[in-house]
């Protein structure tokens, strides 16, 4: 056997060469045969920008994955929760008390959401909460209008009955 680094003969059991001092590598008494790497065909093109040495000679590379930041995003503008606990309330004891009552839970869980830090959840709260108080809110106002109509037909009813009666 020979010295891989200087080619001298080296003696049967060396550790060391005797030439250059290399510590001389043992073959394994026994080596297992090399396993065939299976290499998917290439198909199409690559269509990424760069290319490596590994994708000239056909290996699949993955795709770099960009990097997220890890802080929370945070929203451009929180929502004013307390402007929605203000106006459910009002809506409560002004018009309709079933929407207002849930739109006052929503924007209270969205308040409490919000002083967690947690801006998505407190955000589909208090979009719950403006669904609800604006439905309340038309009701309310259809409900008025149409006793605005009702009375003004019973005032004209009983205008035309004093006019044909008397």
């Amino acid at each position: 056997m020979n010295c891989k680094n200087c080619g001298a003969e080296l003696g049967e059991g060396s550790v060391f060469c005797g030439n250059c001092g290399m510590k001389v590598e043992q073959e394994p008494f026994y080596k297992e045969p090399a396993q065939p790497v299976y290499e998917e065909p290439v198909q199409g093109e690559y269509h990424q920008e760069t290319y490596s040495e590994y994708q000239e000679q056909g290996s699949y590379v993955p795709p770099v994955m960009p990097e997220y930041p890890a802080e929370p995003v945070v929203p451009a503008e929180k929502p004013n929760t307390v402007l929605w606990i203000v106006l459910s309330a009002v809506e409560i004891f002004t018009c309709c008390q079933i929407t207002g009552i849930i739109s006052l839970i929503f924007a209270i869980l969205g308040h409490i959401s919000l002083e967690k830090g947690d801006f998505a959840d407190a955000e589909s709260k208090i979009k719950i909460a403006k669904t609800s108080f604006w439905i309340g809110l038309g009701l309310g106002i259809l409900f008025v209008l149409a006793y605005i109509v009702l009375f003004a037909l019973g005032i004209a009813a009983g205008i035309t009955e004093e006019i044909l009666y008397y």
